[in-house]
């Protein structure tokens, strides 16, 4: 897979659209769209994919089929960089020419669904593929996709792909450790696997047999949802209440600190990418690292220890049961209409593309999980698939998702979970009181008027 931006994006106001309102508003933003019966028999749609998405010959098809399906239409297609795209969707959406179709990231798209600049997609959710409801056995997206995607149970984006991470290991050692992966099937099986490669390789410097860095908080929600726990619920009112000093919640963030003492020589007082974890990998300090299928191209080196992808294996995170693996956090990207396109019928014409079986089988090539479930369960049974498939079955047993509340990203901002894993793990507060006061600001955040 191809390296792309997950990281979490600043909440940004966005002015001059209409029907903005609350999360806790009991009407949602609505838009008129124009019927395909008063659809133009020409001209130009524009579309916005971020850079990393899709191959160039996946687009070019995509465009070559839509143009054939609408004689006289062009396809304006505009490869957007991550950095500043919010700001940059801020400005285009308020415009009276914005882009058709844009994609965003799924922590995204709450921003501009809650903010009306989205076009109302809930008719179209069966012809779409995603099935006849927002929720329950009617729904059809990748679980986690469909939570970014729906806002005030209606659906204002459309699941695009996804990706997770996966147990990242070095073959090689396993072997000489005499280590099955196969048997790593439970938390303590993980521990004991560490242990072993952390004294089969005690000769190398800073070695880790599995490197956990103090602040990966993606990796951290993993074992909370694991054990049942959650990062916050909402009531009927609109509410929100932060559970981490839940007893569920505190035993995966007990699993969390486990790993680390098992000897991860992983700081305290950062994250995975300060220093990269896929880069001490390469170097040959990682004997295990939980991480993104697209960190795998980065952590082999030619002029490092690990030179080939031959020394590298993946498997799904076991869980703390046995035989299960934990549910992971789906990242991703969603497919928007905007409220103010000309070209309302056309766009939506554009993204069923993608939903279709071939649509569906395009992502696989791309190396994405796809955005049905159906989908995602019937990946081809091929060698470039191996890791694709790993990350589709885990997603398939379960994933999550952080609260789907355009408040959310005032949380990320000043983030209170990396703070209480750093008290934690360098003693300076117990697990529950650290568990206490992350509440109390995600409470504050989540609870302030907008």
């Amino acid at each position: 897979m191809r390296a792309r931006n997950l990281f979490p994006i600043a909440l940004v106001a966005l002015v001059g659209l209409t029907g903005c309102s609350s999360a806790g508003s009991s009407s949602a933003p609505t838009q008129a769209a124009p019927a395909a019966s008063q659809a133009a028999s020409s001209g130009t749609l524009t579309v916005w994919l971020m850079n990393g998405s899709l191959n160039d010959n996946t687009v070019v098809q995509l465009d070559t089929d839509f143009q054939m399906a609408h004689p006289g239409w062009k396809v304006n297609y505009q490869v957007q960089q991550w950095n500043g795209i919010v700001d940059k969707l801020t400005t285009a959406l308020a415009s009276n020419n914005p882009p058709d179709v844009i994609e965003m990231g799924n922590t995204q798209a709450i921003t501009f669904e809650a903010a009306g600049a989205l076009m109302d997609l809930t008719s179209d959710r069966q012809a779409l593929g995603g099935g006849t409801s927002n929720s329950g056995d009617g729904q059809l997206f990748m679980d986690s996709l469909n939570s970014a995607s729906v806002y005030q149970d209606k659906l204002y984006a459309v699941p695009f792909y996804a990706g997770d991470r996966v147990l990242i290991y070095r073959k090689d050692l396993f072997q000489t450790a005499g280590i099955d992966p196969t048997t790593i099937t439970s938390k303590d099986k993980l521990i004991a696997a560490a242990k072993t490669l952390q004294q089969q390789n005690a000769s190398v410097k800073d070695f880790s047999g599995f490197y956990v860095a103090g602040q990966n908080w993606y990796q951290l929600l993993q074992y909370i949802w694991d054990r049942g726990g959650t990062l916050a619920t909402q009531d009927s009112s609109g509410k929100w209440t932060a559970n981490l000093e839940s007893p569920q919640s505190m035993q995966g963030i007990q699993d969390y600190v486990d790993y680390y003492t098992a000897g991860s020589t992983g700081p305290k007082d950062n994250d995975e990418m300060n220093p990269p974890e896929y880069t001490l990998f390469s170097q040959g300090k990682v004997g295990m690292f939980v991480g993104n299928g697209w960190e795998i191209g980065s952590a082999v080196d030619p002029k490092g220890v690990v030179t080939s992808a031959d020394q590298v294996g993946v498997m799904g995170i076991p869980s703390a049961t046995d035989g299960k693996t934990v549910p992971v956090f789906l990242g991703g990207s969603v497919l928007g209409i905007a409220a103010k396109s000309k070209n309302q019928a056309q766009a939506l014409d554009w993204i069923k593309q993608l939903t279709s079986d071939q649509g569906q089988q395009m992502l696989i090539e791309n190396g994405w999980i796809p955005s049905l479930k159906s989908a995602a369960a019937n990946i081809p049974d091929t060698p470039a698939n191996a890791i694709l498939k790993v990350q589709a079955a885990e997603a398939a047993a379960g994933s999550g998702f952080t609260p789907n509340d355009p408040r959310w990203a005032g949380v990320e901002a000043n983030n209170p979970i990396k703070a209480m894993m750093t008290k934690i793990l360098t003693g300076q507060a117990s697990i529950a009181d650290a568990a206490k006061e992350a509440d109390q600001k995600i409470d504050a955040v989540l609870n302030a008027a907008q």
